[in-house]
């Protein structure tokens, strides 16, 4: 395929696409390019909580060492699948270093970090520079953080105060929920539109291409804004199976590493990016 190289979980295929040798097929900590101890943040689109809380789930049926923590620098909503996780609300380090050292010693492999509750049983955001620590001092073999909002939309561009990228992260992963794909460009589906209009060249009411969703993500005022020069920068493609020659035409027009994902189906596919 020009332009890409491509792996896909259900095959279980092994080629040029990046994916381990040996018969099983990429794991999507794999595929994002996380490799542990590390800081991984996602901002951007809907897909964002699902994706960190996968990791962790994959992690623990892998039967991997040391904590995963999943936290926010902003405001995040708890899935469902995720409430079972042990919650650590705390304002201070030495509270929450406490209480990951009590789950980790109850042989438990992950857990949700939040200075406090909010609305909407929302957790409230940590410190940028917490995540760093965490990971540094042992505390997690990952910290996963989400660094925006989309209020539930698809796609998004962030607004002058996003997103709140942790300090030191290892990968920062731009999240599109494939749905968008196709639909107009306006907030029905897009989270700040005319940000993202902007950014990407359109009006508001054109189409959301392929195209014109790559030139959002890869924009340093879109899906690279705050991107420090030392993280990996990762596409995902969230949903895809659900629009997937569209998702995978994006995948191949973006400048960095692309996943198409879907959590549903199991689809995982890793493009290596245009050159």
């Amino acid at each position: 395929m020009s332009g890409a190289e491509r792996s896909s979980r259900s095959s279980g295929s092994i080629g040029s696409s990046g994916a381990l040798s040996g018969g099983r097929a990429t794991r999507l900590h794999e595929a994002l390019g996380i490799v542990r101890p590390a800081v991984f943040s996602s901002v951007g689109g809907g897909g964002k909580t699902t994706v960190l809380f996968a990791l962790a789930q994959e992690w623990a049926e892998a039967g991997g060492s040391g904590l995963s923590v999943l936290t926010t620098t902003t405001r995040m909503t708890i899935p469902r699948a995720g409430r079972m996780m042990p919650l650590v609300l705390g304002r201070t380090e030495s509270s929450r270093a406490g209480a990951l050292a009590d789950i980790a010693a109850r042989g438990l492999g992950s857990a949700v970090v939040g200075a406090g509750r909010g609305d909407r049983e929302r957790v409230l955001g940590i410190e940028p520079d917490w995540p760093r620590r965490a990971v540094d001092s042992g505390q997690a073999s990952l910290v996963g953080v989400e660094a925006d909002g989309s209020k539930g939309r698809p796609f998004k561009a962030p607004a002058a105060h996003e997103p709140v990228i942790p300090e030191g992260a290892d990968v920062v992963c731009a999240v599109i929920g494939a749905g968008v794909l196709g639909r107009p460009l306006d907030e029905r589906s897009v989270h700040r539109p005319e940000i993202a209009a902007q950014v990407g060249g359109a009006a508001i009411g054109d189409e959301v291409t392929p195209e014109l969703a790559a030139r959002v993500l890869m924009s340093e005022g879109g899906g690279r804004k705050g991107v420090p020069e030392s993280a990996e920068f990762v596409v995902l493609v969230s949903g895809g199976a659900r629009n997937l020659e569209m998702s995978r035409e994006l995948a191949q027009l973006v400048e960095a590493r692309a996943v198409v994902w879907d959590v549903g189906s199991g689809l995982l596919e890793v493009y290596a990016g245009r050159a």
